[in-house]
């Protein structure tokens, strides 16, 4: 018995360690010509009992370029669902050179209207996919980056977008990658508190400001703008900043080098719901490319999320 009893351990043991995320595809809309997929990436052995915490991703391109994909091992890591979305792109006729102000707002909204849509979805599925409604968090790069945190704006000041969801719902927490919000405002105004709010950026972007673009139309409000709103506010944020860093901070946290501050973020801020201001600065006296921990970006493609090419940008 005690053979057989060792035996069955060591089974159960392997088993666990050779464990895989699970990736499931699914439809959520068709527009037009365009059928929209989400995946949705767990660990079933990291799974809590219960509900557990749910992140929709969203990726970067100019809202020209780019796929859903992504390696999200470092939420399944620690037990959160990932959820990677499809959305149309209003810009691919520019490319990433300027665009005019009413073609940028056109593709800023109707990526808008297919992000809520997309979480409308998920709401859906929360019983089936034992989702913790109170804890689906939202996380973008870039383009991404400016359309989630816009979509929680949107929800903040009872816009449009918000009444797709049920009255008083809010996500419990946001990470942008270079985010930024983008409107013809002349300030930013919250009708009600936000979520918490985590930033990755860089003090030397060009491509998404890190303080605030005015123009005679639409204008860009950066997380040091924000934070200082944030901050007036009380509601918990962080904000990891590298000096004289690019738009190489719209990929590099998640690509291997800040797994553990957004593992943080995820279990203080959003799991614990700890009230906290914080604030990380670094100097990178290398390129990223040699930096330790950074993993090589492939080009973008259904198992990849990052740009191709990591130059900054003309355009988010």
């Amino acid at each position: 018995m005690k053979k057989i009893a060792i035996f069955v351990g060591l089974l159960l043991c392997l088993v666990g360690a050779s464990a895989q995320p699970v990736r499931e595809t699914y439809q959520f809309a068709i527009k037009g010509s365009d059928t929209l997929f989400v995946d949705r990436h767990y660990d079933p052995s990291r799974m809590a009992e219960g509900n557990t915490p749910l992140m929709i991703y969203m990726y970067g391109g100019g809202w020209a370029y780019g796929s859903r994909g992504g390696r999200f091992t470092y939420l399944t890591d620690i037990g959160v669902q990932v959820i990677s979305i499809d959305y149309r792109k209003g810009l691919t006729e520019y490319g990433y050179s300027p665009a005019p102000p009413e073609k940028m707002e056109a593709a800023i909204d109707m990526a808008l209207d297919d992000l809520t849509d997309a979480m409308v979805f998920v709401l859906s599925k929360a019983g089936e996919w034992k989702v913790d409604v109170d804890k689906i968090m939202l996380e973008g790069s870039s383009a991404g980056g400016i359309t989630t945190l816009m979509a929680i704006y949107d929800i903040c000041n009872d816009g449009p977008y918000s009444k797709k969801f049920p009255a008083g719902w809010m996500p419990a927490g946001y990470i942008g990658y270079a985010g930024a919000i983008i409107n013809r405002q002349q300030d930013l105004k919250w009708a009600k508190k936000p979520c918490p709010m985590m930033f990755f950026h860089g003090s030397g972007d060009s491509t998404v400001t890190i303080d605030i673009k005015r123009s005679d139309a639409l204008n860009v409000f950066g997380p040091k703008y924000i934070l200082a709103q944030l901050h007036e506010m009380e509601v918990p944020n962080w904000l990891y900043c590298e000096i004289d860093g690019d738009h190489v901070l719209s990929y590099k946290p998640y690509s291997g080098y800040n797994t553990h501050e957004i593992q943080t973020f995820v279990e203080k801020f959003v799991i614990q719901g700890l009230e906290l201001e914080m604030k990380t600065e670094e100097y990178n006296m290398v390129e990223s490319s040699h930096l330790p921990g950074m993993k090589p970006v492939r080009s973008r493609n259904a198992d990849a999320a990052g740009p191709a090419n990591p130059n900054p940008r003309p355009r988010p």
